[in-house]
């Protein structure tokens, strides 16, 4: 089985760099995108990417951000329940 092609994104200035499968297409080339967020998409497979610049919150530790933020929007977006299954913390130093 042959390995995916690989597109480098450098995105928010150069301060971030990722490589993903080129089957991912920009979302600014069809919707405006905010310039906080680095949008793709696979519209076969129906799988996204989103790259999000988040405000720093001093009382949330480091290790629980991830969980805060998503659980965040769920409540403002008046979700009856929300899991988080997976996720990642990218810290980025400016």
């Amino acid at each position: 089985m042959s390995s995916p092609v690989l597109c480098c994104l450098t995105s928010f200035g150069g301060k971030l760099s990722s490589l993903f499968p080129h089957r991912f297409q920009d979302v600014s080339d069809i919707r405006q995108v905010p310039d906080h967020q680095e949008v793709f998409a696979d519209a076969t497979r129906d799988e996204s990417l989103i790259f999000e610049l988040l405000e720093y919150k001093h009382d949330v530790a480091d290790n629980g951000s991830a969980v805060w933020f998503l659980q965040d929007l769920a409540n403002e977006q008046d979700a009856e329940g929300s899991v988080v299954c997976h996720y990642f913390i990218l810290l980025l130093m400016v």
